[in-house]
């Protein structure tokens, strides 16, 4: 009987594990990154695709937006990589950002990272979402013609810190 529950634990237990297993995703030819579990996918039009994953336990949400600012605002990959070289270029890319969260949301610190050869902008922001305070922790770097938004939020202070850190550091950026 005792190893019959022990199987039947099992099976219950397995599809859990299944489910919740990392899954590392080409966002471009050369950038790549590891979600937590398999990310929602919506792909926009070839504008854009958006990869999300709301942690099963709600503490935590994983949001990757990959814009191709070729066909969206016709940019090539020269005129964004020159444009990368002026700093209110990293400037403006932090405003339309902070913007787009809302009046309220407050930066609690930036810097600019090198990961593989790209500059990324890091930011650590407080925001407000339905009434309550969630930190955002974003990368935002552009490569080729793609614009790359990275953004873990957290939504409870139980949220596992491990989850996010190895989130980002799967991030994986090649020449």
């Amino acid at each position: 009987m005792k190893k019959s529950y022990i199987f039947h634990c099992l099976f219950i237990l397995f599809p859990l594990a299944v489910m919740s297993q990392e899954t590392k995703v080409q966002l471009t030819e050369k950038v790549s990154i590891n979600f937590p579990e398999k990310p929602d996918v919506r792909n926009m039009q070839e504008v854009a695709s958006i990869y999300s994953v709301k942690l099963a336990d709600s503490t935590a949400s994983i949001n990757v937006v990959v814009q191709n600012l070729e066909k969206s605002n016709a940019l090539t990959a020269e005129d964004l990589e020159s444009a990368q070289l002026d700093p209110s270029f990293w400037e403006q890319l932090e405003a339309s950002f902070v913007a787009q969260l809302g009046s309220e949301t407050k930066v609690l610190s930036k810097e600019m990272k090198n990961i593989g050869s790209k500059e990324v902008l890091a930011l650590v922001l407080s925001a407000e979402r339905n009434g309550k305070q969630v930190e955002l922790s974003s990368y935002i770097f552009i490569e080729g013609v793609h614009s790359i938004n990275i953004v873990h939020s957290k939504r409870s202070d139980s949220a596992s810190m491990d989850v996010k850190n190895n989130f980002f550091n799967s991030l994986k950026i090649t020449e």
